[in-house]
Formats: structure tokens, sequence, C-alpha cells
């Protein structure tokens, strides 16, 4: 007589071959995981770059000073009184860029004060300084011809963020 051949799994070939798969997938599951969740990050960064770049647009073609002829002697940084960004004329009241000094919002809105709702979450401000005509990296503490705009966007409660920086000249 010939020896039968044997010609598939027994049930417990199969239960340890699930059960070392299992132990194996574990693993390659939570990286995919963060991976999945790290994939939102880039696409956040985007949105918030392209806020901060709008509100930069908005700042940047505004004059130096409330007093271009004489900004050696400015009515100080900030709006002046009863200024808002969204007043009239249509693109606000805000005349120069030291106007945005401070300024913030949350949600973004935009330039005639409606709120940008599908970038709930996010949130805009906005520094604006007299920095050193030496060193643009410093905060002047006295006037110079030079202001740094700081447009900073932050989201998830303030924990991640994108800035863009521009300098405006007096000349």
């Amino acid at each position: 007589m010939t020896p039968k051949k044997n010609t598939g799994f027994s049930l417990a070939e199969i239960l340890v071959a699930v059960v070392v798969i299992a132990i194996a997938l574990v693993p390659l599951i939570v990286v995919l995981g963060q991976g999945v969740k790290r994939g939102k990050d880039p696409q956040k960064i985007t949105v918030a770059t392209m806020l901060a770049q709008d509100l930069m647009e908005e700042i940047m073609p505004k004059l130096f000073d409330e007093n271009p002829s004489n900004p050696d002697s400015p009515a100080g940084l900030g709006p002046e009184t009863g200024e808002t960004r969204s007043g009239t004329p249509p693109n606000g009241n805000y005349d120069d860029v030291d106007d945005f000094r401070n300024y913030t919002e949350s949600p973004p809105k935009e330039v005639a004060g409606t709120n940008m709702t599908e970038y709930t979450g996010f949130a805009r401000t906005v520094a604006v300084d007299y920095i050193q005509e030496a060193n643009f990296d410093a905060v002047s503490t006295s006037i110079t011809r030079f202001k740094r705009i700081r447009v900073t966007v932050t989201w998830e409660s303030g924990s991640q963020s994108v800035e863009l920086e521009g300098i405006k000249g007096n000349y």
C-alpha cells in the first residue's frame, strides 16, 4: 500500500497562520493610521499660508503712515479713532499699514467683514512695529523709515501656526 499524500492544511495550521498574520498587521495598521492623521497637516499648513498671504496682500499696498508727508511725526501705531478694517470705502478705512497693528480675527474675515465660515478653527493676528534700519530683525523703540508687518495664522487652539513677514519702507 502506498501512503496517502497530504493535500491541504489542517485546522491547526490555519489557526497558527491567522494568528501570525494578525500579530504582524497590528504595527502596520498603527503606522498607516499615523500617516493618515499626519496627512492632514500639509493641507492645514497650505490653508494657513493662503490665509496669511491673503491678509498680507491686503496690508502691503496701504500707505506707510497716516501722514506720509511727515512720517517723523506719526499719529502712532495702530488704527486712528473710528477706523475699522471693514468700513467704507469698499476696502475698509484702514489706510496705512500700522492700522492693522494688533488686529486679530477668528474665524478669518473677508475685507467686507463677512466670516469665512469654511475656515473656522483658524485665527489671524497682525503685528506691526518699527524696525531698526541697520538690523531688520530688531524692533526699534523710535520712529524709523521701516515697519515690519507680521501676519500669524494659528489653528488647533494655537498649537500650530504659520507666519509671514513683510517690510514696508518710507522713501
